[in-house]
């Protein structure tokens, strides 16, 4: 059952896959990258500031890091799914990462910053969002007149 405030005909379940996305920028931006959670900013406009600042900085990591995980070749990932407890029920959508892309592309920047070697700009592609089917609107009928007949 899904739960949505979009009206019947346009709620597909391709929104819900979308929900994925949001759950893991929830995470990024709390307790896995940005520690949002220790700023105890209460200023709006402060935290506006920072919002736009850490969605644009969120944007590069995992784009950067999105283009590093597209050149590493598939033979030589190692098979981690024999380390997993295997669950009730197998995912098969996705590999599993050692290491986030969030993380793979803070630690390339980092290096770069590092090294003093150029900063890595990586490749944003984006993904359409589900379409909206939009409702055809019903053409008001005319009511229907009765002609006299001809006599």
């Amino acid at each position: 059952m899904i739960l949505t405030d979009l009206p019947p005909e346009a709620s597909t379940a391709c929104w819900y896959g979308v929900r994925a996305w949001i759950e893991q920028g929830f995470k990024i931006t709390k307790r896995a990258g940005w520690q949002w959670q220790r700023t105890h900013m209460t200023t709006p406009e402060r935290a506006a500031r920072l919002w736009l600042a850490v969605a644009v900085a969120t944007l590069w990591l995992l784009s950067v890091g999105g283009e590093a995980e597209e050149t590493i070749p598939a033979s030589t990932v190692p098979d981690v799914t024999a380390l997993v407890p295997t669950p009730l029920r197998m995912r098969r959508a996705t590999r599993l990462r050692l290491v986030s892309v969030f993380r793979r592309g803070w630690n390339l920047i980092l290096v770069a910053l590092l090294d003093q070697a150029p900063l890595p700009m990586g490749r944003f592609v984006p993904e359409p969002w589900p379409a909206v089917p939009v409702p055809e609107e019903e053409t008001p009928s005319l009511p229907v007149l009765a002609l006299p007949q001809a006599a």
